[in-house]
């Protein structure tokens, strides 16, 4: 071998092991950045040169190491199952926190709840049937009828209030949504552009990841990489082809509670089923929301009917009879009210007879109502309940799984700060290796010309 060709080893080998150092040195400083794929620099053997002496024969010295590829450690499989996961516990979650708050308009457990509220009403007139004459006990039965109205229209006014403010969170993750679609697009962009100029960027495509992980939080997606970068697609359309991002569209007609969201530009509904943060917002504006209105609706029905009918059919202190309890105009749990027939208690009917003010038998009929009323308040609580300890089972299993995948993405793309050191090490070592290489060289040289 030619002292020439040990200088040229020399001058490579600093080359490549300053590389090596500079990666381990890159990889170590975003050890804690979140989003960061490690690097990994991948040495190879330089095959022999054309020029100088080669010894022992041709071919069988190189001319030294040289870096064959600079990669992103990444497992595409890890990342397509960790998105989903993600999308699982972003409509777990989410549906979770909506539902808590449906929930909490019930007043479950704090004595305003609907069944404690119906409770006392039927209370009422369990009371009304012992004491048919008593003044008081009337006044009391119309403030506690006041009451379970009030509470009805209560419950009618949160289901209103939440179904806002939904639709507001539903137009805010549109517009983060689009935000990630317009920011993948762009980075394919200037990804593609870096490739083609031969230094691919690592930092963006880094970027590019974490952004699709944001947005797997709030819809399905499914990625391939091709030539002009990620091709996202959502629900089977295609959001991100290459520079060209496709977004969403809230649509909101005149009733909230059938709210859609569309592929802009398109007659194409975004899937409501589909899970992530959107699904769950879609699914409780569409579903969750009015299902709880009308059953709060057949429960105000049917008390203003059945109540009236019993009522109108018996005879007050007064002697007036065919009066109607609950107006019967409100039949739904956003309208209901007492009738002007009863502004004063004495018109209540608790008597089957006229001129029989002892007579307590409509009042113990009202009273006999309490069972099923009772069992439907009940269930409309318990169906809420139920959905939201479904929720929150989902939301711990998600989670535990996003976190699973992450460790294991973690294992593939983390940074370990003792495996680096030791490279770095390794590579110091190299360096001063191949530096006394040099000397060797010049020692060499020297040697000659002075001959």
């Amino acid at each position: 071998m030619s002292i020439n060709r040990l200088y040229e080893m020399s001058r490579r080998s600093f080359g490549v092991f300053s590389a090596q150092m500079n990666v381990a040195g890159q990889n170590i400083a975003n050890a804690n950045t979140p989003g960061y794929a490690r690097r990994r620099l991948t040495l190879g053997t330089e095959g022999p040169g054309r020029n100088g002496l080669l010894m022992p024969s041709a071919g069988g010295v190189g001319s030294g190491v040289t870096a064959q590829r600079l990669e992103r450690m990444r497992d595409g499989l890890l990342a397509t199952a960790a998105n989903d996961a993600r999308t699982g516990l972003g409509g777990a979650d989410e549906e979770t926190r909506l539902l808590a708050t449906l929930e909490g308009s019930f007043g479950v457990g704090s004595g305003a709840a609907l069944q404690d509220v119906m409770n006392g009403f039927w209370n009422g007139w369990s009371d009304l049937a012992n004491n048919p004459t008593d003044s008081g006990v009337r006044t009391t039965l119309l403030g506690q009828a006041d009451t379970l109205a009030a509470t009805l229209r209560r419950l009618d006014d949160g289901i209103t209030r939440l179904s806002g403010e939904t639709q507001t969170a539903l137009g805010e993750g549109v517009g983060q949504v689009n935000g990630l679609l317009d920011e993948i697009a762009g980075l394919n962009a200037s990804i593609r552009a870096s490739r083609a100029a031969g230094s691919p960027d690592f930092a963006a495509e880094d970027r590019r990841d974490a952004a699709v992980a944001e947005l797997s939080a709030f819809a399905p997606v499914r990625v391939s990489d091709g030539a002009d970068g990620y091709t996202v697609t959502i629900g089977g359309m295609a959001a991100v082809q290459g520079d060209h991002a496709l977004g969403l569209t809230l649509d909101v007609p005149p009733d909230v509670a059938v709210a859609g969201v569309r592929f802009e530009g398109t007659d194409v509904a975004f899937p409501t089923s589909s899970g992530g943060s959107l699904g769950a917002q879609l699914k409780t504006l569409q579903k969750t929301l009015p299902d709880t209105r009308a059953a709060l609706d057949g429960l105000a029905a049917a008390l203003v009917a059945d109540v009236n009918a019993a009522h109108s059919a018996g005879y007050g202190l007064d002697g007036s009879t065919g009066l109607n309890f609950f107006d019967p105009a409100g039949v739904t749990a956003g309208s209901i009210r007492l009738s002007d027939d009863v502004s004063d208690p004495s018109a209540i009917a608790a008597s089957g007879a006229p001129d029989a003010p002892g007579d307590s038998s409509v009042a113990s009929a009202l009273a006999a109502l309490r069972e099923g009323f009772d069992a439907q308040a009940i269930d409309l609580t318990a169906g809420v309940g139920g959905k939201l300890r479904a929720a929150r089972t989902a939301a711990g299993a998600q989670a535990a799984i996003v976190d699973h995948l992450a460790a294991m993405e973690a294992g593939v793309s983390g940074v370990s700060v003792d495996e680096e050191m030791t490279n770095l090490i390794e590579a110091q070592h190299a360096f001063a290796a191949a530096a006394r290489v040099l000397t060797t060289a010049d020692e060499m040289m020297d040697t000659l010309l002075a001959l």
